[in-house]
Formats: C-alpha cells, sequence, structure tokens
C-alpha cells in the first residue's frame, strides 16, 4: 500500500514539472493593471500560482469529503467505545459480586459483559475469569474448568487458568494432576506463591523429594524467598525426606539415602530440633549410639528442645537409675538454667527415686514457667501430684495438684502458625511433619503452648504410658524403684496407680 502511494506522489509531481516547463517554454507576459499598479507575470509564475490555488482548493474539497465520509465510522467507534466502557462497568461490578459469593448475580452481569465486550468472536480473557467464578460459585464444575481451561491457553491469563484448574483438581481429590499444574505454573511464573507451596506439598507428599528440591531452588534463584527462608525451608524438606525412613507407611527411602539427607539438614539448620531428632534415630538403628548422645550434646547449650532431651534420656544403654541421673547432670551443666535441663533430670531424679533432688529441679521447673507462662504447664502439676503420691504418700495434695494440671497452661506441642492445629505424625520424628495434616501449609508447625496437650505426653509426665519406637528403651515408674520396658509393655500395679492419679 505505501509502494504505491508513493507512486502516485510521483505521478502527480512529474505532471506538475511537465506543465510548469511547458508554460515556461511558451514566450510573452501577462500584465495586469489594478488601482493604478501594473504587475507583470511572467506565464511560469502564473502557472505556479495557479497550480498551487488548485492545491488548495483541491486539499480542502479533499478534507471535506474525507471528513462527510468518516461520520459513519465516527459515530460507530463512538458507540463501541461507550459499549466497551459499560461492559467493563459491568464486569467490574460482577467480579465485585463474584467476591461477595452471590452466584446469581455474578452470572447475570457475566452474561451481560460478554455481550458487550465479545468483538468478532473473540472476548477479554478478563470475562472468562469472571464466568469461571461464577460458575464455581453455582457448583457448576464442568463450566469452571472450560473457562480456567480457556484462561490457561492465554499467555496473559495462563497463571490464573492454572491456578483455578488446579484448585478444582485439588477438590476432586486429583493431587497428582494438581501437582503437574502447579510445577507448570511454578515453570511459567516463579514469584507465585500459590504454585510454589502447592508444588512442594505435592511433592513432597508423593515422595518427589528431589523435585521439590529443585523447585525450592528455583524460588531463591528467582528471589521469590529469601536465601535465609529457602535454606531453613530446605532443611525442612530434607527432615521429611529422611523421616519417610523411620515412619511404617513411609515413601521408600533406603536408610543411606535418609542419613545422607538428616545430615544435610542438621548442616543447613543446626539448631532445627526435628532434624537432629531423626538423625539421631537413624544413627540409633545403625548402633551408633555414642555419636547420637553428641549430637545432642552438641547443640543442648544453645538450643535446647523437650523432644531432644525426652530422646537423650533413653540413650543411655543398660544403665542403671543413678547412672543415668550422673549422664542427665553432666548434660546440665551445658544449660543449667534452661527448663528442658530440669525437666528431663526431674523426670531421671523420680525414676532412681533421688526424691530431693526431683524436688529440686521441679521447683526450678516451676519457678522457670510461671515467669515465662503465668503458672507451670499441666505435665509440672502432675509430675508434683506424683511426687506427692510417692514420696510423701499425700494423696490430698497429689489430687490438689491434679486439679490445678486440669486449668493449668497445656504442654507444648507442635502446633501449625496457619490454622492452630496439631500435628498428627508419630513419636519416630517427634511428632513433627512437614505437611501439616488440617490446613495443608508447609513447614508451619511450631513448638509452642497452645489449646492442646502435644501427642504421647510431656517428658514430665511420668504417670502416663510412653509410647516410642521399638528402639527406645522407656522409663517406667514404680513403687519400689524404676524399670526399663519396651514399648508397649503392659504396666504394672504402679502403672495403675499412676494412671489413677492422672485421671
Amino acid at each position: 500500500m505505501t509502494f504505491f502511494r508513493v507512486l502516485w506522489f510521483v505521478i502527480k509531481l512529474a505532471i506538475l514539472v511537465t506543465v510548469a516547463v511547458y508554460l515556461a517554454n511558451q514566450p510573452g507576459n501577462l500584465s495586469l493593471v489594478w488601482f493604478g499598479y501594473r504587475v507583470d507575470l511572467h506565464p511560469i509564475a502564473l502557472s505556479l500560482l495557479g497550480v498551487l490555488l488548485c492545491l488548495a482548493l483541491l486539499y480542502a474539497v479533499g478534507r471535506m469529503v474525507a471528513r462527510i465520509v468518516a461520520v459513519p465510522g465516527d459515530i460507530g467507534a463512538m458507540r463501541g467505545a461507550a459499549r466497551e466502557a459499560k461492559g467493563y462497568q459491568i464486569l467490574t461490578r460482577g467480579l465485585a459480586a463474584a467476591a461477595a459469593g452471590d452466584a446469581r448475580e455474578a452470572k447475570r452481569l457475566s452474561l451481560q459483559a460478554r455481550k458487550l465486550l465479545i468483538k468478532g468472536g473473540s472476548e477479554p480473557p478478563i470475562t472468562r475469569l469472571l464466568a469461571a467464578q461464577a460458575a464455581q460459585l453455582e457448583g457448576d464444575d464442568a463450566a469452571a474448568h472450560a473457562h480456567f481451561k480457556a484462561l490457561a491457553e492465554t499467555p496473559e491469563t495462563a497463571i490464573l487458568g492454572l491456578r483455578g484448574l488446579a484448585l478444582n483438581a485439588l477438590k476432586e481429590g486429583n493431587e497428582t494432576e494438581a501437582r503437574r499444574l502447579a510445577e507448570r505454573a511454578l515453570a511459567a511464573n516463579p514469584h507465585a506463591q500459590w504454585a510454589a507451596e502447592t508444588a512442594l506439598r505435592l511433592q513432597a507428599k508423593a515422595g518427589r523429594f528431589d523435585s521439590a528440591d529443585e523447585s525450592l531452588k528455583a524460588l531463591v534463584r528467582a528471589g521469590a524467598i529469601d536465601a535465609k527462608t529457602g535454606q531453613r525451608r530446605r532443611a525442612a524438606l530434607l527432615t521429611e525426606k529422611a523421616r519417610q525412613a523411620l515412619i511404617p507407611d513411609g515413601t521408600d527411602v533406603s536408610a543411606d539415602v535418609a542419613m545422607s539427607a538428616a545430615r544435610e539438614a542438621v548442616k543447613l539448620a543446626g539448631g532445627f530440633a526435628p532434624a537432629r531428632f531423626v538423625l539421631v534415630r537413624l544413627m540409633l538403628r545403625q548402633g551408633k549410639r555414642k555419636e547420637a548422645m553428641r549430637l545432642i550434646e552438641q547443640i543442648w547449650d544453645s538450643h535446647p528442645h523437650e523432644i531432644l532431651g525426652e530422646l537423650y534420656l533413653t540413650l543411655g544403654e543398660n544403665e542403671k537409675p543413678l547412672e543415668r541421673t550422673q549422664r542427665l547432670e553432666r548434660l546440665q551443666k551445658q544449660n543449667p538454667d534452661h527448663a528442658e535441663s530440669h525437666r528431663i533430670l526431674a523426670e531421671a531424679d523420680i525414676a532412681a527415686e533421688l526424691w530431693g533432688e526431683a524436688r529440686r529441679h521441679i521447683d526450678r521447673l516451676t519457678a522457670i514457667e510461671t515467669e515465662q507462662l503465668g503458672g507451670p504447664a499441666r505435665a509440672t502439676c502432675r509430675a508434683l501430684a506424683l511426687l506427692e503420691e510417692r514420696e510423701r504418700h499425700d494423696p490430698v495434695t497429689a489430687h490438689r495438684w491434679l486439679d490445678a494440671a486440669s486449668a493449668a497452661r497445656p504442654d507444648a506441642a507442635w502446633l501449625c502458625q496457619q490454622c492452630g492445629n496439631r500435628g498428627e505424625a508419630g513419636p519416630e520424628s517427634g511428632h513433627w511433619q512437614l505437611v501439616c495434616p488440617q490446613c495443608q501449609a508447609i513447614d508451619s508447625l511450631e513448638w509452642r503452648h497452645g489449646a492442646a496437650g502435644r501427642l504421647g505426653g510431656s517428658a514430665l509426665a511420668l504417670a502416663e504410658p510412653i509410647d516410642r519406637a521399638k528402639e527406645i528403651t522407656v522409663l517406667t515408674i514404680t513403687g519400689e524403684g524404676a524399670r526399663k520396658a519396651e514399648t508397649g509393655a503392659n504396666s504394672d500395679a504402679a502403672s495403675v496407680d499412676a494412671a489413677r492419679l492422672i485421671n
């Protein structure tokens, strides 16, 4: 089109030049007398003046004709712009209705917006989003799936479509498809937090730990999460991978792979108690008891934790109660004023029937918990009740402590920071797990006091039956002293008496 326009301009210029040359070659001149003035014009000047006047006239006429011809188009464009503005206004109202949960209004406005905004068989992707949301509100999963699929095929709205499809897949229980869609969304946009969380959670649940690790590394490289958070998240992911070798229904992870993952997790986050707990458990399976002890001793001065204290309590081999107490006293010297140091020593002293030392540690523990929590925790109250019953044979005071336990602050547990529910993992991993069993959040469990006591009791809940893995020796308090028993062993008369105190 541009070539022909240039050619036409050249032809017109050639015609003008030809006419001017012809007139210039003609002899003579033109004289004009007007009001006493005489003007002599050469033919070429006259011809140029005539040409300019003709061009000006033609230009004016052309512009007028063009404006007249463009009037219908301008009117159509104005009507189209008004129609489009009205369509987007209705679309905005529809999105607001969808956000408010008004399915009927959202669907009605969606249909109106699509009629106004569809041009030449195509429509803005945003109208698809409103239609999909309206279909979801009405429970029309098939229609919602179709709309989200159309959104996923458009580059500008692909992330919205993939999210909708992934949520529908999760709703249907198809975690494999949801994982595939989340991985696709994460590849398209590494900054999509929902895609990262969904992909990591589903990859970890499916045992695809290597894929989850790569997804996490990609997020860090893209800057979606900072390096420190990524390192902490990777330690939790590796801990979950190693944990699979300890639980009965875990993913098929070999002992060597689990050990390597647990060691790497401890290197990445040395103060992360579940990683160290899982590594100790794996070492116990390989008979590395002394190395397992050192792992807990290394961290006790800076990051003591109740699950590590409970585990350390059982690590002695063929120990007598007094020998166990002496070993724990050496550990306590690393962090003499921490609550967990007094907690495990009190338990060991009661097992050894060292009543004075047990009371000293429980009193100190009570003072620390009163300062931090406003009063002793439930397990501490139960331990005091047991001490009163065993040492002083004072059931009245023991029952007072049991009454106090019912109103005391709940024992610490792994609680989800997002939904507040408790982790449901077993004692093999210290009751920790990567994915919250309720809200499915990643690495959201935090050790704290909450609305419910933790599974399996506490280090000072000596009267409760203790549930541990078969490799771990546990303590059962008896009326005559302490004896060792494997997990699941039936308690004797003293255990019955202890259960009476709790209930």
